[in-house]
């Protein structure tokens, strides 16, 4: 890097910088990673950049910004320069958030208990019960240990004079702590030795304290070990990526809302063996759409009757539904007092300045001083974006007022607070910095010993630079945050763990039945996609083709399975070649439209409902499919490039499905998914072969050995023209031909014995009798162009996968009945 990389970055006097000091020279430490940036050249800082960014992409990490048209498909933004912050400083800062973490705790507690603070005058009853968030069912509730609050989060900001401020308090359901985690082990890769010198303190000690202390105070079954799961609303979530690493790296099940239910007081996850009782469960949904029954009736992602059973002590949720309560401005005002009446101290870091206008002196004081402050909801059902005083004109200040003085207890006015800023790598170019405004998020988790602060957090940076606000929805970005160690740094890991002979297992816990329906239809999704795929590649390479090789009837065959697979819409409008191109192209690249690129974007949302299942290198070949195929393309494609995607999508269904076969361990997830691609094989070349016999007796064949990925097997085999017999015989009845029919069915029967051997018995449908019947062919009279018995036999094996496919969904996904239910204990 060039000694004049600073000379874009802004020496802002009125604004903490977090690198330099007021001389302009580098923090003590800063120090060690200054010199580094400087003696950096810009290629190898290039580098950097690529690879945080690759890493980024192939891991899947997203953050959905609701206004932006990327959706849940934008990437999270991550800064290649840590947050970095001294140990004398953190200590400081520990202190004080586990302080707040305990008053805000008592604080929950009390509200739905005893409610000291309201009868004292200590917090305003309107101001309580006038939030959306206060749940009067959830009122009495015990909680053990008297917690509510099990997870905490808070963001900081520096003023200028380099004192930290409380900005906002999450207590409902604090998300970034999976982003930290993420952050840190994509940062610490790419500066290994730098990470090392500077000791900065690791993360895994306190999430393996969040896990084991949910699992020390959740309630218990008599020689059981308590389950915990992870709630989440699903994909739709912005942070949903996070929700399902967060899953995967505490090993906790992640559930939504209809993967359990409530019985008799008691929780429990639907899974393919029955009903498992669940002992916690850590949200991370809203506590209103919890509970349909008690909280919102037109919830339909929640579990009626949860608060009940948490009422009842029957399960442990984190945190306690109710807790949204003390997500608002209007609470700074009254802390200071709150602290010294609870926990007989004062506060240990300041709250930004706070006016609730529900009270009539505070009223008359922000309409005094409106040009100074910033205006916000007070309740957060009051959804506006913060008004700043000092943007608004004579009439601006005028039309405030009087919203204010028509609703005074909606509004909450804060002091405006500049922000301190953060160098950001410039991606454009890479041999300079820039300032950007920024705030820390740090988080807490209750113990029986109290309350234990993660060693870092989640720094986001604004996205413009003039922000005002750093918000992740406004197009923010993040940081990893270093704290430094004072002694030794603990090297913990979440993965270290000392297992008895004893303790030896051979299948983890009952996947849900979500989980694995959700797998069944991957399956069959990647099948579609393959299949349409190779159906395309071919079609059109007959287009390009000079002298078609299958005739009239191929192109008739392959247009009718085209329609049949969703690849083009269904209409019985002949297509001439410029329309069909047109329609073929559309297909392949744009997701609005019926076609490959739309299954894509199908198996990609069921593949986000697996994100907990699914290793890295699936996700990079998720990731690769969607970043070559799925989205409008400016222009149009010619056909040759089109062709070229297809290949990349055939390669990549293709190592899914070798993913799969060589990387899964072979338990009834697998098993499922198999399930679903061999039916959907199996239908497909049912399908494929009725259309080929349909045609004239000199149809040219080599189009569905093509489609069936089975050219080479037949040339290697009989080195001539392709013949009806031949091919009907290494299409229907080769057992050894993983594209055959026979293959097929012959799995499908073993899968489903299986699957009666572990939970009870299961109607096949006829499956074993369609692959019986498959040795009854005469190749000499069935295996022709034109069989009327062969056209028979296609659609009892189609008729029989369809039955097979619902009964599959009634026994095991619907969960309606109580019948063949087993309710068991974890």
């Amino acid at each position: 890097m060039p000694e004049d990389f600073l000379a874009d970055y802004p020496q802002d006097p009125a604004r903490y910088d977090e690198m330099l000091g007021a001389d302009g020279r580098p923090r003590p430490h800063w120090q060690a990673l200054f010199t580094q940036l400087r003696g950096m050249p810009p290629e190898e800082m290039r580098e950097h950049l690529r690879a945080i960014e690759r890493q980024v992409l192939e891991n899947g990490v997203t953050y959905n910004v609701y206004a932006d048209a990327q959706g849940a498909d934008r990437p999270w933004e991550l800064d290649a320069l840590p947050n970095v912050l001294p140990a004398d400083e953190w200590a400081s800062i520990e202190r004080a958030v586990g302080q707040r973490a305990r008053l805000l705790n008592l604080a929950l507690v009390d509200l739905y208990g005893a409610q000291r603070t309201l009868k004292e005058g200590l917090l305003p009853a309107a101001l309580v019960h006038g939030h959306t968030g206060f749940l009067r069912p959830c009122h009495g509730t015990p909680h053990v240990a008297d917690t509510m609050l099990h997870l905490y989060a808070v963001d900081l900001a520096r003023a200028a004079d380099g004192r930290w401020w409380v900005i906002a308090d999450r207590t409902q359901a604090p998300s970034g702590a999976g982003y930290a985690l993420e952050n840190r082990l994509v940062i610490s890769r790419n500066f290994p030795d730098l990470f090392l010198d500077l000791r900065v303190q690791h993360l895994a000690s306190f999430f393996a304290t969040l896990r084991d202390t949910l699992a020390q105070w959740a309630p218990r079954d008599p020689g059981t070990v308590p389950l915990t799961v992870l709630l989440t609303p699903g994909p739709v979530n912005e942070t949903y990526f996070e929700h399902a690493y967060l899953a995967r790296y505490l090993g906790f099940p992640l559930v939504e809302g209809h993967d359990l239910t409530v019985r008799e007081g008691k929780v429990w996850m639907k899974t393919l063996s029955g009903l498992v009782r669940v002992h916690a469960i850590l949200r991370r949904q809203d506590d209103i759409w919890c509970d349909p029954l008690e909280l919102r009736g037109d919830s339909a992602i929640g579990i009626a009757g949860l608060a009940d059973a948490e009422r009842r002590g029957n399960v442990l949720i984190a945190n306690a539904l109710g807790s949204n309560v003390l997500e608002s401005g209007m609470l700074f005002g009254f802390l200071p007092r709150l602290a010294e009446a609870l926990l007989g101290e004062p506060l240990a870091m300041p709250t930004i300045a706070s006016w609730w206008c529900g009270e009539p002196a505070a009223l008359e004081d922000v309409l005094g001083r409106l040009r100074q402050v910033v205006i916000k909801p007070a309740f957060p059902h009051l959804r506006f974006e913060p008004i700043f005083g000092a943007d608004l004109d004579t009439r601006g200040v005028e039309r405030v007022s009087a919203s204010l003085r028509a609703r005074p207890g909606d509004y909450v006015a804060q002091e405006i607070v500049t922000l301190s800023q953060s160098p950001v790598w410039d991606a454009e170019r890479p041999g300079q910095v820039f300032g950007r405004a920024t705030s820390l998020r740090v988080f807490a988790c209750a113990t029986p010993n109290g309350y234990v602060v993660m060693p870092g957090g989640l720094t986001r940076v604004a996205g413009l630079e003039d922000a005002r606000v750093v918000s992740m929805q406004r197009g923010g970005g993040s940081k990893d945050t270093w704290v430094m160690a004072a002694g030794a740094v603990d090297t913990f890991s979440l993965l270290q763990h000392k297992t008895a002979a004893e303790d030896l297992v051979r299948a983890g816990p009952s996947l849900s039945s979500r989980v694995v329906e959700n797998l069944y239809w991957f399956g069959r999704h990647e099948e579609r996609c393959d299949h349409a795929a190779r159906l395309l590649r071919v079609t059109i390479g007959r287009l390009l083709d000079d002298a078609p090789r299958d005739g009239t009837h191929g192109r008739a065959a392959m247009l009718a399975l085209l329609k049949q697979g969703g690849v083009l819409p269904a209409s019985d409008e002949a297509l001439d070649d410029l329309a069909l191109v047109r329609a073929l192209r559309t297909s392949v690249t744009d997701a609005t439209h019926t076609g490959l690129a739309s299954h894509l974007r199908r198996l990609f949302r069921l593949a986000l409902h697996l994100r907990e299942r699914f290793s890295l290198d699936n996700w990079r070949v998720l990731t690769q499919i969607m970043g070559a195929i799925g989205r409008p393309k400016s222009r149009a494609m010619a056909l040759t490039d089109v062709l070229a995607e297809l290949d990349q999508v055939v390669t990549a269904t293709t190592t899914l499905a070798g993913f799969a076969l060589d990387g899964m361990v072979r338990d009834a997830g697998w098993r499922f998914l198999s399930i679903g691609r061999r039916i959907e094989r199996l239908q497909w070349l049912c399908a494929t072969v009725q259309e080929g016999i349909a045609g004239p007796e000199d149809s040219e064949l080599n189009w569905i050995l093509d489609l069936a990925d089975s050219i080479i097997t037949y040339r290697t085999r009989y080195r001539t023209r392709p013949e009806w017999m031949p091919v009907l015989d290494l299409l229907i009845r080769d057992e050894a031909n993983p594209r055959s029919i026979a293959f097929q069915l012959k799995g499908l029967s073993d899968y489903a014995a299986r699957i009666a051997d572990v939970f009870g018995e299961l109607d096949d449908c006829g499956l074993a009798e369609a692959y019986a019947s498959i040795a009854s062919i005469d190749p000499t009279r069935d295996l022709v162009q034109g069989s009327k018995r062969l056209g028979v036999l296609l659609g009892q094996w189609t008729d029989a996968s369809v039955r097979f496919s619902e009964a599959l969904s009634l026994r095991f996904f619907s969960h309606v009945s109580d019948e063949n239910r087993q309710t068991s204990a974890m």
